[in-house]
């Protein structure tokens, strides 16, 4: 199978990264209690502070960093796309260096008009400060790991006692519970230039973005089957780290751990560095369906996924869109209205709703409308020269590839 060659793998776990991202999102709209650890509402009855456990044990600081793998994948493979047909490395840079701006004013205007936590920007930074790295040859690629997981090791536990002690243990979740909403975006226009910077520096993401990098050149998810104990490993080793990692801050979002300020932030700390085991664990997981499979396409729910994460874009600010209509106060107002377990009954059926769209679209033969900007905005309009391939269309091919097609 050759680089241009598609793996349904990556796709399908974006679908269900989606839902982890709504998971993390709804419960910032809570305006019922004060917010407590990463924004979640305090307090609650007995299953709101289960499900406050379960979602900061096991979803939160744990898509982001899965999010961001998934996008470095994506960036080494349009690289290797490029050089199979024939385009220098000096053009293949240019094109992430486009795709690089255009994610950023794609997430500047998600996070004035919609949200503000958008993803989409820090990601536009890193493809365009960092982008460069994944056009040299393994070495560089591998020494970019090291030093960025080396800078996040010192930068994430300072940044998160830093943030935690200037707080003084008084959360605010700031615009997302305004009351005006042209006041919300005017105080964001303020906040939007460092929003970024604070994620790429917060948070390992830099370090996510090249080690999906490297498992794109080597194929992780492209050929799922022939890496299955790495694979395997990964879940096991990566998904234990994050789950011993998690419980502490879980302990104190769900009330049962009271500790000071510099222990929140230090147990902070261990959650962010612990999730990026856990988002390369979840890659993983999916990446052992397809080899268990043999294509991915075993069952509705799977060809749904991938419909999904074939217009991660579309679906990911449609999704944000939906969650901001129902929870926000300028809008419909749940959040007013609901704990945690009413937030995640929110972000399933907004996520729910976002997979009958991308499905819908599947059937239709049509992209995403805003992946389908991003790819004619980024390649000009050579991107208008392919047609959509559907999940079984892609599963044949990667079969025939391997001579097992009729």
């Amino acid at each position: 199978m050759t680089a241009a060659e598609r793996s349904p793998a990556p796709d399908i776990a974006r679908g269900f990264m989606l839902l982890l991202i709504a998971l993390a999102h709804a419960p910032m709209y809570v305006t019922t209690s004060d917010p407590g650890p990463v924004t979640h509402p305090e307090g609650g009855d007995a299953l709101d502070r289960v499900v406050t456990f379960l979602s900061l044990d096991l979803v939160d600081n744990r898509a982001y960093p899965m999010f961001a793998a998934l996008f470095g994948y994506g960036m080494a493979t349009l690289v290797m796309r490029q050089r199979a047909a024939g385009a220098t490395g000096p053009l293949a840079a240019g094109l992430l260096r486009r795709r690089g701006v255009f994610l950023i004013l794609f997430g500047l205007v998600h996070f004035l008009l919609i949200f503000p936590a958008d993803i989409l920007a820090p990601y536009g930074l890193a493809a365009l400060a960092f982008g460069w790295l994944l056009t040299r040859g393994d070495r560089a690629l591998h020494r970019g790991v090291v030093i960025s997981a080396a800078v996040a090791a010192v930068l994430v536990p300072l940044l998160s006692v830093a943030m935690e002690l200037e707080a003084g243990g008084e959360r605010t979740r700031g615009t997302l519970w305004a009351h005006d909403y042209g006041q919300a975006v005017v105080d964001r226009l303020s906040e939007a230039p460092l929003a970024a910077v604070h994620i790429l520096l917060g948070w390992p993401i830099l370090t996510a973005v090249l080690v999906g990098a490297v498992a794109a050149r080597r194929r992780y998810l492209d050929d799922p089957a022939a890496h299955r104990a790495l694979l395997r490993r990964t879940v096991l080793l990566g998904g234990s780290v994050s789950v011993l990692g998690g419980v502490p801050l879980a302990l104190v979002g769900a009330g049962a751990w009271g500790i000071g300020e510099l222990a929140t932030g230090a147990v902070t700390a261990l959650h962010i560095v612990t999730g990026f085991g856990g988002g390369l664990a979840y890659a993983a997981a999916f990446g052992l369906l397809v080899a268990r499979s043999g294509s991915g396409d075993t069952s509705p729910v799977t060809r749904a996924l991938a419909a999904v994460g074939r217009r991660s874009l579309t679906s990911y600010l449609l999704q944000s869109a939906l969650l901001a209509l129902l929870l926000a106060r300028v809008a419909f107002g749940l959040g007013d209205e609901i704990h945690a377990t009413g937030a995640a009954v929110v972000a399933v059926g907004v996520w729910l709703t976002v997979v009958a769209v991308a499905v819908a679209l599947e059937h239709a033969g049509l992209r995403g409308p805003l992946d389908a900007l991003m790819r004619r905005l980024v390649y000009g309009r050579a991107a208008r020269a392919r047609p959509v391939e559907t999940v079984p269309e892609q599963a044949e091919r990667h079969r025939s590839a391997q001579g097992g097609g009729s």
